[in-house]
């Protein structure tokens, strides 16, 4: 699969050859995913979240950025603004559709080698 690479402002999210991963930079935070389907499901989570509701509860916290996401059974937290939000949920979705666009592009690819060798045998 060719390799899939995808920068923002503030993110970067890309295949590796090396370790078969999806590396993921935002900001500070780095996260390794280990299938396309984690990262759908990453992807979700942030598409179902309320950026603006999460912004009031938290107004007045003296964090800059008001959206909190936790990590499980750890004292680490990613904090977001509304427009660090949206720019993570383009990264990553960008990124999903590049990768299955490719995805296709191979399967296609593949079926035309296969169909050519049946036609040459």
């Amino acid at each position: 699969m060719e390799k899939i690479d995808i920068k923002t402002l503030n993110g970067h999210l890309f295949t590796c050859d090396k370790c078969s991963k999806f590396h993921f930079e935002f900001n500070q935070l780095a996260i390794d995913f280990t299938s396309i389907k984690v990262l759908e499901d990453f992807l979700n989570f942030f598409n179902k979240m309320d950026g603006e509701m999460f912004e009031k509860m938290n107004q007045a916290t003296s964090y800059v950025r008001k959206i909190h996401v936790p990590f499980p059974n750890t004292s680490i937290k990613m904090v977001l603004s509304q427009t660090d939000l949206i720019e993570l949920k383009v990264l990553v979705r960008t990124f999903i559709n590049d990768y299955k666009a490719a995805e296709e592009e191979n399967r296609a690819i593949r079926e035309l080698s296969i169909i050519s060798e049946k036609q040459l045998n």
